[in-house]
């Protein structure tokens, strides 16, 4: 307050001390906004579907987890329950799992979150968030050690499909995922996990094709073999040896 700058530019001791006390809050609150930065950056947070889904994405969260980062799960899905429990699994309580609805709403949720990372496979919402975001390798952990078998009653399914048409039979995903098997291509974690959940139709498995899509659909997710293989493979990952 007294040195001659000061005295020259604010003759009046009580403008030095308002303009004093001005430059004190301002550097206080620069001092907290700094803190407030740095431990919103002590988070990460990954996208759901062919990230945290996967063995490699488990293993990385688990990694962050032991450093004492906080780790959130944003996916564009519309409900989060089917994912509360993987979130479980990794000690994540159900408040750091977010579905936004949307790629767009996902990035708003994850820059106000303020992470320092966030993990996604998908190259749009990495562009977007720019250095928050790392692109996580959709296929990273692939597997084709699926049976025989399984490959066979895809190839029955496309045939069949070829003669009569998949009708009303099959959304694009059971569509893709016989080709996938028909033609022995890698798979990752997430569709083993589809194929494993797709026991819940076996109840329709045993019309004959044509009937209904029971059947057909069936095979196209490799049948008793390629759904059973499933079952075991995805506990096999998830117990740490696959």
């Amino acid at each position: 307050m007294s040195d001659q700058e000061s005295v020259d530019s604010f003759p009046n001791e009580e403008q030095r001390y308002a303009v004093c006390e001005s430059k004190w809050d301002e550097s206080k609150m620069s001092a907290f906004s700094k803190f407030k930065r740095l431990k919103l950056g002590r988070a990460v947070s990954f996208d759901y579907d062919d990230t945290i889904t996967t063995s490699k994405g488990m293993t990385l969260a688990r990694q962050w987890l032991a450093k004492g980062v906080d780790v959130y799960i944003v996916s564009a899905r519309k409900n989060k329950e089917p994912m509360l429990n993987r979130a479980k699994e990794l000690g994540i309580p159900s408040m750091k799992v977010f579905a936004t609805g949307s790629n767009k709403a996902k990035i708003a949720k994850i820059q106000e979150l303020g992470v320092e990372y966030h993990y996604d496979n998908n190259q749009d919402v990495i562009n977007a968030l720019g250095k928050q975001g790392k692109l996580f390798q959709k296929f990273a952990d692939s597997y084709t050690d699926y049976p025989k078998a399984a490959t066979e009653n895809a190839k029955i399914a496309i045939r069949w499909a070829e003669e009569n048409g998949w009708g009303d039979c099959g959304e694009a995903t059971g569509k893709a995922r016989a080709n996938q098997l028909a033609n022995r291509e890698p798979i990752s974690e997430d569709t083993i996990s589809r194929m494993a959940a797709f026991e819940r139709h076996r109840q329709n498995s045993q019309r004959e094709l044509g009937d209904g899509c029971g059947r057909l659909m069936w095979l196209a997710w490799g049948g008793d073999e390629g759904i059973e293989w499933a079952q075991r493979k995805l506990k096999q990952i998830r117990d740490g040896k696959a």
